[in-house]
């Protein structure tokens, strides 16, 4: 590039300097944004694989071997969260500050939604099967969209998002009409449930938008039949990080995305396995509905997230204009940088 020497002030080494730092920082800006989008990505697999195999997972405790006891499934995960947070912040492989009661009073609400949640989706999952659980659950993002606006005052969703949101739900209460072996307390306590996570996710991601880390978030909340009890156990504790982790590197909306997703390999599956499900034209037609709501929810969040331009400009960019000996550089000085 050939450069009119007359046509710009002289740059002083210190000028030169604020400008190639300017440049290295916006470098490491897109470098760091395009691992954050990468990592991201993985967090949403990782909760997707997750959660998936932790339905099957219940059932078989719950429901095949007869082990209804919730609250302490619930309680041996955050137990085991706990101490191997504890032990990784002792033995310095990650920096978390120490419990204190002033920060638990703070995460108090979403701690306690969590807990309701992960107890109530336990109950309801003991009256339902792996289909109707899944169809139930896919109805998240509904929550997720109403707490957006009201708690985290995110602007109000397209119409096609609406419409995704509409197909869901009538897909499930057309799916629950046909269901053979309707449990209306399954069902009442799979309301709840989903409500439930819908707060949790909401204010986990109003959690990490305020600099809290995934491991500060967990900290806070926190022969045959033993082996996958204590499998249970485990992955339950490893769902929890991946749940945060996906928030907190996405966004609640997108956590529910990656549910609505992974729910229709939870559902295929449901059909054949833990006795399968009795066939009948509504439950086939309403899952189907729901499923389809799920498709088009997919698609609206990806379009939408398509429109949306990244912000790679800081306030650091108002140096493109610097005054050099009572001189303006012209912007295209920057290019030669």
């Amino acid at each position: 590039m050939v450069f009119n020497i007359l046509a710009i002030p002289t740059l002083t080494q210190d000028t030169f300097m604020d400008l190639k730092n300017l440049k290295n920082k916006k470098f490491c800006s897109c470098f760091y944004q395009s691992t954050f989008r990468n990592h991201g990505f993985l967090a949403a697999v990782f909760y997707a694989l997750c959660s998936t195999s932790m339905a099957f997972l219940n059932k078989a405790v719950i429901s095949s071997y007869d082990f209804n006891f919730p609250f302490f499934i619930m309680a041996c995960q955050m137990t085991l969260s706990v101490v191997f947070l504890e032990l990784m912040r002792l033995s310095g492989r990650i920096k978390i500050p120490p419990y204190t009661w002033k920060a638990a009073q703070g995460f108090l609400l979403p701690s306690f939604s969590y807990g309701l949640h992960a107890t109530l989706s336990l109950i309801a999952l003991r009256g339902m099967n792996i289909p109707m659980y899944t169809a139930v659950k896919r109805c998240t993002p509904l929550v997720n969209l109403i707490f957006a606006v009201v708690i985290l005052r995110k602007p109000f969703p397209s119409f096609a998002l609406i419409a995704s949101i509409f197909f869901i739900t009538v897909g499930c209460v057309i799916a629950a009409y046909g269901d053979l072996t309707f449990d209306p307390y399954a069902y009442t306590i799979g309301g709840f449930s989903v409500f439930a996570q819908g707060l949790y996710l909401t204010l986990v991601q109003r959690a990490s938008e305020s600099c809290m880390s995934t491991f500060e978030i967990l900290q806070l909340n926190n022969l045959n039949f033993q082996v996958i009890f204590w499998l249970l156990v485990t992955l339950g504790a490893i769902l929890n990080y991946s749940l945060f982790l996906c928030t907190s590197l996405n966004s609640a909306l997108t956590t529910s995305l990656v549910g609505v997703a992974k729910s229709s390999v939870q559902t295929l599956l449901g059909f054949f396995t833990f006795g399968g499900v009795s066939y009948q034209p509504w439950n086939v037609a309403g899952i189907s509905l729901n499923f389809f709501g799920g498709l088009i929810y997919t698609y609206s969040k990806y379009k939408e997230s398509k429109r949306i331009l990244p912000k790679h400009h800081s306030d650091d960019e108002k140096l493109l204009e610097l005054k050099v000996n009572n001189n303006y550089i012209p912007k295209s000085t920057k290019d030669f940088i």
